[in-house]
């Protein structure tokens, strides 16, 4: 069962230089995501319509599908902003342009 997308957000991924990406990641991948005043992070898996790849440095919007944050997502909200972190730390921010309703 594939899990429903909740919401679509324009992603600025920070370019190697700044501590981000190292190289191009594609639809169905997963990173880490912050919310502010929220002390746990989810995984959020990212879904690329525009572009098949995303580079170090590009901003693009993207939809994201969050697990395991059943219980957080009556508290998101368009413009609300995020961080996306992997192993290395912060790789990107984000702000939520629309919410999907399940």
């Amino acid at each position: 069962m594939k899990k429903p997308i909740h919401f679509k957000a324009l992603i600025n991924y920070y370019s190697t230089d700044k501590g981000g990406l190292v190289t191009p990641v594609s639809t169905g991948y997963r990173a880490s995501i912050k919310f502010p005043f929220e002390l746990k992070s989810y995984i959020a898996v990212q879904t690329f319509e525009e572009t098949e790849l995303i580079f170090p440095g590009d901003s693009n919007t993207v939809e994201v599908t969050l697990i395991g944050a059943e219980l957080f997502l009556e508290k998101l909200y368009k413009g609300m902003n995020f961080e996306l972190s992997d192993n290395s730390g912060i790789i990107a921010d984000g702000v939520i342009t629309e919410i999907y309703s399940e």
